[in-house]
């Protein structure tokens, strides 16, 4: 029986850089604190994971580079005990890294981001036979160059990896990253009608769909009628289990039958906040932890939320996330909106 999480893509180290604003041309602004981590959509999900469940079977495929930051996301993956041995190394490209600059006063993030390595990612030579994951997890599509390119018979690689996925009985899961809208189109909706689930934002599945849909904040007014249906029309487009749409005051779902489902954020108070980078991500694990499980949506859902709640509480990427009933428990404690 197949059983656990095989994540592809996009592998960092995130540099989080608090500050007081952003800084305007030719100004200065202190940084007041940074912190180092391990990033990018691809790893994010290996290391939820395994904090959510250290019994779960993971492993991670990225591409690196031969210094320091790779070593660092070598180290890190072993240390959670992530299978790493079919690392990628980029054989003249540094390792991907992004600095996270965060503001003090929300938590709110604006990122530089360098893809290094990343962009040497080649998911055709990955022999998925080797795995006997239940789920392939893709994170993220446009950041790839070799790996977002047409082959011979396909659009992209990714559109490869995924059918040899399919033909060999395994789950699939993607996530995104904003992109120019028609780029994210050309690269995403081919795979669509290939993927068990897609766990996304607003502003994505907005790109998708050329629908405006982005949600300022946590007490933000939310169109949750309107959010239902776009992730409705996203299973309409071949998705063959559930799409699920996240916000920062919550997140709705819907399945193949066209049942959908609501779940409010968790009510973190303000002071606990450290920073976002890397909530989407923590997101997406919970729910993708649901779903291996076969829970109920429901409860995918709430473990979703409750591990992006983990994940503000903390200065670091995808560090610092509890065991899942811990996480869920200490969720339910503060309560959802």
């Amino acid at each position: 029986m197949r059983t656990g999480v095989l994540s592809v893509g996009t592998t960092t180290v995130d540099y989080t850089k608090k500050i007081d604003h952003l800084p305007e041309l030719e100004s200065l602004v202190v940084i007041d604190e940074i912190t180092r981590s391990t990033g990018g959509p691809g790893l994010n999900i290996a290391f939820n994971l395994r904090q959510l469940d250290p019994e779960l079977p993971v492993e991670t495929i990225g591409c690196l580079g031969h210094d320091p930051d790779g070593k660092f996301i070598l180290e890190q993956t072993a240390q959670f005990g992530i299978e790493n041995a079919r690392m990628q190394i980029s054989q003249d490209k540094q390792s991907g890294y992004a600095d996270a600059l965060t503001l003090n006063s929300n938590g709110k993030r604006t990122f530089l981001f360098h893809p290094g390595a990343n962009e040497d990612l080649d998911v055709v030579s990955i022999d998925l036979a080797q795995s006997n994951a239940r789920i392939l997890h893709l994170g993220a599509l446009g950041l790839h160059a070799r790996a977002d390119s047409p082959t011979i018979d396909e659009p992209s690689q990714w559109v490869d990896l995924l059918k040899r996925a399919r033909a060999l009985g395994i789950e699939s899961n993607m996530e995104m990253v904003h992109l120019d809208p028609k780029r994210t189109k050309e690269l995403v909706l081919p795979c669509i009608p290939l993927l068990t689930s897609l766990i996304i934002n607003e502003s994505e599945a907005g790109a998708l769909l050329d629908v405006s849909a982005k949600v300022e904040g946590v007490d933000a007014p939310i169109d949750w009628d309107s959010l239902e249906s776009m992730a409705t029309a996203l299973v309409s487009l071949g998705i063959s289990r559930i799409a699920v749409i996240h916000t920062p005051a919550g997140a709705v779902a819907a399945d193949s039958s066209g049942a959908t489902w609501r779940q409010g954020s968790v009510k973190v108070p303000d002071a606990e906040i450290r920073g976002t980078t890397g909530a989407g991500d923590a997101f997406a694990a919970g729910v993708l932890y649901g779903l291996h499980q076969d829970w109920e949506v429901s409860k995918s859902l709430r473990l979703g939320v409750a591990t992006a709640a983990q994940n503000i509480q903390s200065h670091l990427t995808s560090i610092g996330v509890k065991p899942t009933e811990q996480t869920l428990a200490e969720a339910d404690a503060l309560g959802y909106r």
